[in-house]
């Protein structure tokens, strides 16, 4: 059993408050779950290279995450969370303005510099700010932080996906002169996402009170067990091949957008905007430090635009993550970020 001890943080733009953490071996434990989403990754580019699986396959395995797997997955994770917090509108408007800041930065070097399509640039965009919480981050949170965790990460989960599809959906929504007809292309594009509908139709769940019929709860239990291999395996599957360097400039801007700039600037936040709880904004920074969502690559599937460019994003930034969030992760667990309040 790991040793318990009392680690004296300083909150950012608050007062000292003794919190209690476990103290693991937190790169050990990092490793424990970045090795295994590694290894489902190379493992689906293994079974490319020898010829198991085609682009075809491919695509029938990416479809079945996206429309099966995937949303059952957000589903049963937002609407199994106690939704009395889930109004937290500081910590809701301080994360999503992050989120805002790096997505909209990031589209308009992707259309200025790159000379990106406006769809293409709502990817690039979207695999700047969009963070892999539900496969690296729940559980990661949960090991460092505990179950006290649960709240916040289920209050990110569910207001940032909906703002991330939202902005995609207004970056990939046909475009037509009537602004009427091209808000409607922004909501019809949104609604037909079902990792939307899942976090709208889990986020109602949560609040009614609702619970699955055993039998249902078993089955949906199940496919979203599904959700992690299934994706990442698909993912590999996709990126063997992938041209890294003619593309080192778009990879390089997204994971510096996701792996750097994303926290930083959430703590700059936090620094000029105070008055979070310490947990929520570890949680927080956690979070915006984690590498690029294999949604990303299952989402540029679904628009069929920026495909390569994102499956090789998560690749890239996924293994470069496995020494920047041991550190970020060691860094909030001994309070050493106070050094940027100096």
């Amino acid at each position: 059993m790991a040793h318990m001890t009392f680690v004296k943080i300083l909150v950012i733009g608050d007062n000292n408050i003794n919190f209690k953490l476990k103290v693991f071996p937190s790169m050990i434990a990092t490793l424990t779950l970045s090795v295994p989403f590694f290894a489902l990754i190379f493992l689906g580019m293994g079974c490319r290279m020898f010829g198991f699986f085609d682009d075809s396959a491919a695509k029938i395995l990416s479809r079945f995450a996206f429309y099966i797997v995937l949303p059952t997955f957000m589903f049963i994770n937002v609407a199994n969370n106690d939704p009395s917090g889930l109004l937290n509108w500081g910590f809701i408007w301080r994360y999503e303005l992050s989120t805002l800041i790096i997505f909209i930065s990031s589209a308009f070097i992707g259309s200025i510099v790159f000379r990106l399509t406006t769809h293409q640039s709502g990817v690039l965009g979207l695999a700047s700010a969009y963070p892999n919480y539900g496969y690296m981050g729940v559980p990661l949170a949960i090991l460092a932080f505990g179950a006290e965790a649960a709240l916040p990460m289920a209050l990110i989960l569910i207001t940032d996906t909906i703002v991330l599809l939202a902005l995609v959906a207004a970056f990939v929504a046909p475009r037509q002169g009537n602004p009427l007809i091209m808000v409607f292309s922004i909501v019809k594009t949104m609604i037909s996402n079902p990792l939307l509908l899942s976090v709208v139709f889990g986020t109602g769940f949560a609040i009614a009170g609702l619970k699955l019929p055993i039998i249902l709860d078993n089955l949906v239990n199940i496919i979203a067990g599904a959700a992690a291999p299934t994706a990442l395996f698909a993912l590999g599957v996709t990126l063997y091949g992938q041209p890294i360097k003619s593309a080192i400039g778009e990879i390089g801007v997204i994971t510096i957008w996701r792996l750097i700039a994303h926290p930083l600037l959430l703590i700059v936040i936090f620094v000029v905007f105070p008055g979070q709880d310490m947990l929520w904004m570890n949680v927080a920074i956690l979070f915006a430090c984690l590498p690029v969502a294999a949604n990303v690559y299952m989402l540029a599937q679904h628009y069929d635009h920026y495909v390569n460019r994102a499956a090789t994003s998560c690749l890239v930034s996924t293994i470069i993550a496995t020494v920047t969030v041991p550190i970020v992760l060691y860094m909030l667990i001994e309070g050493k970020l106070i050094f940027l309040m100096q």
